[in-house]
């Protein structure tokens, strides 16, 4: 049985006057403890733990015992709550001290009232979220989500009982202050500046970190990839157009089989497993080193969370030293030692869709412009004059070659070289005769604009029967220039 109000002295702590009316306008949860953003004239900030409610000015945080709180996920309690008084307006506060119970009313437009009890009972503290019906007061949430140790339903939707037993003070050094479980805690502005600009490079290194890898597994294996191209090299000169798989000999001896595209033709599908390789050295050559750098850095920020969680509360010498060792770790670049793909063609300037050779001919320089690929192929036609040379390995996958010209005939060592590059710059790379054909730029039809990218119809096409000279080849790339 209670005892009798003159006789219990009153367990609730008193709460400001002037808190009533407010208008609540966000609500926080972490594990057991709410925390309910407040405005009446200025704003404040209601901490609602089990068993204890308090007032700050400054806006709590979430701390946690790691040091980690802010990555954690937020309770599906935090999601009821915030449906159910988000946004509303705090009407009353009800002291009941005999049974320990505090009583925060919040109205909505065109809802029912809810409460937000807090039961000050030291043997079982809790807080409850209630909604006002017509047959009495029903319970929405519970925390903690426990059974009650004096044999009431606290369960969702069952109507509220008050406590049957006198409630037990807390003693004071633990009144309102401790609390075993991460609870919400007043943080200093310094110090909660500091943990988000903290946060925020964190997040930042890991999604960085995670890309990285993404790319390298993407690209694959480069040496893999370049095996398997050399191995296919070897029976190309077999295989057809329909053909799903081919049988080689690898490095080790074994036989393999490498799958191959029916719809496409094979010394295409070697210039693509070429190409990959490519793709997978570059990834690797520029991603690792890049992520061997943000993971030191991850390493080097990761225990300042921690030192920020410790020293919350404590006096402002160490306080001030955590705050200054995380200045001076986050004006440290990041990416200083390995700096993008991005960054590095920024650094070089604009990147140009085609490669420059400048070739000598009888006293007079040559620019010879390459094609990088089907997209740049286009760039390269487009910019091209219409009288100007336009060269191509036939039936093969591969780089466009335009040389400027006035309209009149090209010589015959100018024709050749450029022959060289064409077929040094397709798929047809390694073979001892190609076929290049070559026409007048304006003679060159984009059949739609549908077409795939690099593709165009050739009129008054010439071939060249080209014999490939490796010794000239390495002169004639040797004179690459900067394009521009």
């Amino acid at each position: 049985m209670l005892p009798p109000a003159a006789a219990a002295p009153s367990l609730v702590p008193a709460l400001p006057d002037d808190l009533v009316p407010a208008k609540l306008q966000k609500a926080r949860v972490d594990d057991d403890a709410l925390g309910l953003e407040v405005f009446a004239g200025r704003k404040r900030f209601v901490v609602v733990r089990p068993g204890g409610v308090a007032v700050v000015d400054v806006r709590p945080d979430v701390v946690g015992a790691d040091g980690a709180d802010d990555a954690r996920e937020p309770p599906a309690l935090q999601g009821l709550v915030r449906k159910e008084v988000v946004p509303s307006i705090l009407t009353a506060i009800e002291v009941d001290g005999p049974r320990g119970l505090l009583r925060l009313r919040f109205a909505r437009k065109d809802a029912p009232a809810r409460v937000v009890l807090i039961e000050h009972d030291a043997l079982a503290p809790r807080w409850l979220l209630l909604a006002v019906t017509d047959d009495g007061e029903r319970i929405l949430a519970a925390a903690p989500a426990t059974r009650a140790d004096d044999g009431r339903d606290l369960r969702r939707g069952r109507l509220y009982e008050p406590p049957r037993r006198a409630p037990t003070a807390r003693p004071a050094a633990t009144a309102t202050t401790t609390n075993a479980t991460p609870s919400l805690a007043v943080v200093p502005p310094a110090q909660r500046a500091a943990r988000a600009r903290l946060k925020a490079e964190l997040d930042r290194l890991r999604r960085l970190d995670r890309a990285l890898e993404g790319d390298l597994r993407r690209h694959g294996d480069a040496a893999r990839l370049q095996e398997d191209g050399e191995l296919l090299k070897t029976v190309l000169p077999s295989l057809r157009r329909g053909d799903v798989v081919a049988h080689v000999i690898g490095f080790d001896g074994e036989p393999r089989a490498l799958a191959l595209d029916p719809a496409k033709d094979p010394r295409d599908q070697l210039a693509a497993l070429f190409a990959r390789a490519k793709k997978a050295r570059t990834a690797l050559a520029l991603a690792t080193p890049r992520r061997a750098v943000v993971q030191v850095r991850l390493a080097a920020l990761a225990p300042l969370q921690a030192r920020l969680q410790a020293v919350i509360g404590s006096d402002a010498g160490a306080v001030d030293a955590a705050l200054a060792a995380v200045d001076a770790a986050l004006a440290v670049s990041p990416t200083m030692a390995a700096p993008s793909a991005r960054r590095v063609a920024a650094r070089q300037g604009r990147r140009q869709p085609w490669r420059a050779f400048r070739l000598n001919m009888d006293g007079a320089t040559v620019i010879v412009r390459v094609g990088r690929g089907a997209r740049d192929n286009d760039a390269l036609v487009k910019a091209a004059r219409g009288n100007d040379l336009w060269l191509h390995a036939r039936d093969a996958v591969g780089a466009h070659v335009v040389v400027p010209s006035p309209g009149g005939p090209v010589p015959d060592l100018l024709l050749r070289d450029a022959a060289l590059l064409a077929a040094h710059f397709s798929a047809r790379r390694g073979e001892r005769h190609v076929d290049v054909q070559h026409t007048r730029v304006k003679h060159l039809k984009k059949p739609g604009a549908k077409a795939p990218a690099g593709f165009f119809l050739v009129g008054q096409e010439q071939v060249l029967h080209l014999r490939v000279d490796d010794e000239r080849v390495a002169l004639l790339l040797r004179c690459e220039v900067p394009a521009g």
